[in-house]
């Protein structure tokens, strides 16, 4: 399908218009300081890549943003198989590529990282968290996998992208079996991750520390890491893909349970372990909860797709459960969930008592994930939704510190931008905060076949009130 700029500037013209409050504006509408009215797009050149698609992604104090993920490259020998290099790009605050960064000459501001796992064929090497340190370089954790042995990896690189060679063994630090799905930065600039450890073909729920130089931390679990079994069934497949870190180092992580056996559905899971990665028996008696919500019962598919930590060791989620029709239909939802420092469910959050709040978003729609979770200064909190529908676009909500949907945001809680108008799909796999709060959301958009485009997308932030900021009230 062929795209014009003037089609998709007008497509973004008309959904801001569409929001338009008279004398004081609704935040969470796309930002036309950005790019083109509110979007902006780093387009492959075919050659170097054919996708790019951001799994990470950070607001960096100079106003620019940084994202990390996968670059994947088209070779007609082999067009079927992966070809996905680790990736990162950088743009301005404008929402136009930095032509400083990036070492691909066809498409400015992108990064490619070499082989981080070579003799081994490894195919799909895909960056998945990324933390930025106080002296402004980063650190990206992911997995390489497909066609050689899973092996999680951390890598270390300077402001400008280039490889710390005194962090594990030339930048790199690979961890054998395992897939890195969450990274946080402790108070020790300690290196925590989440994910998944494969034990005799049975993913384990895993945590594990490092230290700042990417060396294991031993004193840390087992050797630098912590197997959660939860319940304790063999050939039971647990999953982690969030984590938070409490005001004490504590780390809390969450995901899903094979709860009803191996293949027949999954349950939320979340657990709190202390700064040495033993798990804290003050939560949940245990460390560890599995459970669902009241009322849903038997071989359902529940899991939590994004954390945050709350003052005191609680936290609250935004996850994923299967309904049914009646009819042999079935689709999956968003919900929300609050947790206290308990581990028990907060029944001050939501509206139904019992510490979940169900969203309806996406109308039509039958798969939905969330794939970014951030918390706004006021305290509300905002979230990204993949989704797989009749229609794709770029999807956030915005919820109070209570559990509610914020009708100031967006469309009445909701703001949802076709990132590909004309042409056949976008989808959003980001999340992140700019210094002056306002939504950043990343992922990718196919305006073009067969190019597959990384796509920003950053909305308006609150505005402060006309009226007080001319000091009409007389106090100025």
């Amino acid at each position: 399908m062929s795209f014009s700029r003037l089609s998709h500037t007008g497509a973004l013209v008309l959904f801001a218009s569409l929001f338009t409050i008279p004398g004081r504006a609704a935040d969470g509408l796309p930002d036309p300081s950005f790019g083109l009215a509110g979007a902006a797009y780093i387009t492959p050149d075919d050659v170097e890549a054919r996708e790019l698609r951001p799994y990470a992604a950070l607001a960096l104090p100079d106003g620019k943003i940084l994202v990390a993920g996968e670059r994947n490259k088209f070779i007609p020998s082999s067009p079927f198989d992966p070809h996905m290099r680790a990736m990162l790009a950088r743009l301005n605050a404008d929402g136009t590529p930095d032509t400083s960064f990036g070492n691909i000459p066809g498409i400015p501001g992108v990064l490619v990282l070499p082989d981080l796992v070579p003799a081994t064929g490894a195919g799909m090497q895909i960056i998945e968290a990324m933390v930025r340190l106080g002296d402004g370089s980063i650190v990206v954790g992911g997995s390489a996998q497909a066609f050689g042995p899973l092996r999680g990896f951390l890598v270390k690189l300077d402001a400008e992208g280039t490889m710390d060679a005194t962090f594990g063994t030339d930048g790199i630090q690979l961890i054998p079996n395992v897939y890195v799905h969450a990274l946080a930065l402790d108070s020790q600039q300690r290196l925590v991750i989440a994910g998944e450890k494969s034990i005799n073909t049975i993913a384990h729920s895993y945590v594990a520390r490092f230290a700042p130089n990417g060396a294991p931390d031993t004193t840390f679990g087992s050797n630098g890491g912590t197997v959660i079994d939860w319940d304790g069934v063999a050939g039971q497949g647990g999953y982690l893909t969030s984590l938070g870190l409490t005001d004490t180092d504590g780390i809390l992580v969450g995901g899903s349970y094979e709860v009803y056996g191996a293949g027949m559905g999954s349950d939320f899971a979340v657990a709190r372990l202390d700064a040495t990665g033993a798990l804290d028996s003050a939560f949940a008696g245990s460390g560890w909860r599995v459970f669902h919500r009241p009322g849903d019962t038997g071989q359902i598919i529940d899991g939590i797709d994004r954390l945050l930590p709350t003052t005191g060791g609680g936290a609250v989620f935004v996850g994923h459960y299967q309904i049914d029709d009646g009819q042999g239909n079935t689709s999956i939802e968003t919900v929300l969930g609050g947790i206290g420092s308990d581990g028990a469910m907060d029944t001050a959050f939501g509206t139904g008592g019992d510490g979940f709040q169900p969203i309806a978003i996406a109308p039509g729609a039958f798969t939905r994930y969330a794939t970014g979770f951030v918390r706004q200064p006021d305290g509300n909190l905002v979230a990204s939704i993949s989704y797989v529908g009749p229609e794709s676009s770029f999807l956030a909500f915005r919820f109070t510190p209570n559990g509610t949907l914020d009708a100031s945001f967006g469309d009445a809680g909701i703001a949802s931008v076709d990132m590909a108008p004309g042409g056949v799909f976008s989808d959003p796999s980001a999340l992140a905060l700019d210094a002056q709060g306002r939504v950043i959301v990343a992922g990718m958009a196919e305006r073009n076949p067969p190019l597959y485009e990384l796509a920003l997308l950053r909305l308006t932030g609150p505005a402060p009130d006309k009226i007080f900021a001319d000091s009409f009230d007389g106090t100025r």
